[in-house]
């Protein structure tokens, strides 16, 4: 049980969940919530099918954030800021909510390769099954496979740049989005931001798609 606490709450290779102690964490593991602990025996079980993995940490995120059993992440989500939200005086922050269901399986999958490499039971994992990437002869944690906003969303979202976007000040830059004409002093015009590739590219693509139909 205290390996599930430790590496789902968070440790060297697993990120740490905003808002939820470990102690908290292991209050409830061993005051007996029954749920819980079928969640962390999972996690401590060699053997253990990737989807099976998924849904006992979707089930343990739920169960930390308070919500019931039945719940899904997404519900627990919108219930909680719709909470938020109606008691509120400023800006309600995205962190405080319980992590997304994407977000919550590629953690969970981290924190399972995690305890099976303390418990010398890793030998037939494969890290890029588990939560993480590799690039640059090492291992990155996949932290998310979708988008973070609807691209109608994205296509909105600007910087406010003077500089060019040359560095991580940037926001479109920081989150991997391309700039775009509602962006400040840059413009698209020398500007730096390497993700603007990935928008000509698009465009390009889209230009030959109306082109074909034209003719």
């Amino acid at each position: 049980m205290m390996l599930f606490v430790h590496a789902f709450t968070g440790c060297d290779t697993t990120s740490r969940i905003f808002g939820v102690g470990k102690n908290s964490v292991f209050q409830k593991v061993m005051k007996g919530d029954s749920s819980l602990r079928s969640c962390a025996r999972a996690f401590t079980t060699p053997g253990q099918s990737t989807d099976v993995i998924v849904q006992a940490g979707h089930k343990a995120m739920v169960l930390l954030f308070s919500g019931k059993g039945a719940d899904t992440l997404t519900v627990l989500r919108h219930t909680i800021l719709t909470q938020k939200v109606v008691s509120a005086v400023s800006f309600v922050t995205p962190e405080r909510l319980p992590p997304t269901e994407e977000a919550t399986k590629h953690h969970s999958l981290r924190t399972y390769f995690q305890i099976m490499t303390w418990m010398e039971e890793e030998a037939d994992l494969e890290p890029t099954d588990w939560g993480w990437k590799a690039e640059a002869n090492q291992f990155i944690p996949v932290m998310n496979e979708m988008n973070a906003a609807p691209d109608s969303l994205l296509k909105v979202v600007h910087c406010n740049c003077t500089t060019g976007c040359s560095t991580q000040r940037c926001t479109c830059r920081t989150y991997g989005l391309p700039c775009t004409s509602a962006c400040g002093q840059c413009q698209l015009q020398s500007c730096s931001n390497p993700f603007n590739q990935v928008l000509t590219d698009e465009n390009d693509i889209e230009n030959d798609e109306n082109d074909t139909e034209m003719i």
